[in-house]
């Protein structure tokens, strides 16, 4: 348990990182660097500073395969879609959207890893779904994403549960490598987008004064998160591993309370509750599995 504690804090940390990544990316917006532009300002300056060690690790990339490219791509793809979401969109909404990963992660370990499916993978669904139900509502008809911000955050979600499944799928991949392949592939995807934008692009002004602030970011919050959350994760067993996660949805919800004025009300503390509860169904059989193994 001892040795277990310091890669649970770690993991613990990242995801309360995690959680409050959307106040960066808003800053930026509010500086002038709007829409995707602030992705572009983050993830590539973290690309650009990833670089030396891409260079230098190409021989392992390679060898990596398609599974590495398809899971790195999907993971930068996703964080892009996030960021824009958490823009033009209400965080809590947002996030709890996204949170519905364990649901599309289930399905996809029956479907694609031929994982049994039990009780506790069932009520996980059932409980995302419910959540769901209870944070877009039956106002408008039937509960289905009613605006962009909605799409992207369930779009993003998905692609987070893709990219996890071909993860487990190359589990002999360095999950460093993984992170090099995620950011230069959100760094191409959001200069792809921006060149999309048919707004008139940041001053030159603007983007030298946001810059700092995107130096700082990738420094001091985007690299350390992503390395101790692989870290970490690398030494524990996935059921406590997705359950420590789930403080990124706590502190999202909690951190968009205290510091925006978006609506937070019994529709989004129930349906947070109905999605940690969904996410934590999602880690039972991880974590029965871990109990199963022997010990060292």
């Amino acid at each position: 348990m001892t040795g277990a504690r310091l890669p649970a804090l770690a993991v613990a940390f990242a995801a309360i990182m995690w959680g409050l990544w959307w106040i960066p990316v808003r800053w930026l917006d509010a500086r002038g660097l709007h829409g995707d532009w602030a992705s572009l300002a983050l993830f590539g300056v973290t690309a650009a500073l990833m670089l030396p060690w891409a260079w230098s690790r190409r021989a392992k990339l390679i060898a990596g395969g398609i599974e590495l490219f398809l899971s790195g791509v999907l993971f930068g793809v996703m964080m892009v879609l996030w960021n824009h979401a958490v823009l033009i969109g209400e965080v809590v909404r947002v996030v709890l959207l996204f949170y519905l990963a364990p649901v599309w992660a289930t399905i996809l370990a029956v479907v694609v890893l031929r994982e049994p499916i039990g009780a506790a993978r069932l009520a996980a669904v059932a409980l995302g779904l419910a959540g769901a139900v209870v944070v877009l509502g039956f106002e408008e008809g039937w509960p289905l994403p009613r605006s962009a911000a909605d799409w992207l955050g369930l779009l993003s979600g998905l692609l987070f549960a893709l990219s996890a499944t071909l993860a487990r799928r190359s589990r002999e991949t360095s999950g460093f490598d993984k992170t090099i392949v995620s950011y230069l592939a959100a760094a191409l995807f959001a200069f792809l987008l921006v060149l999309g934008d048919t707004r008139p692009p940041p001053s030159g002004a603007e983007v030298i004064a946001a810059m700092p602030l995107a130096l700082v970011t990738s420094i001091l919050f985007i690299l350390p998160a992503t390395w101790l959350v692989f870290w970490g994760a690398a030494r524990l067993d996935p059921g406590r591993v997705a359950i420590l996660l789930l403080l990124e949805l706590v502190a999202a919800a909690i951190a968009s309370a205290m510091l925006t004025q978006e609506p937070f009300g019994w529709r989004e503390v129930a349906g947070c509750t109905l999605i940690l509860f969904a996410g934590l169904a999602e880690a039972i059989p991880d974590l029965r599995a871990a109990r199963r193994k022997p010990g060292p």
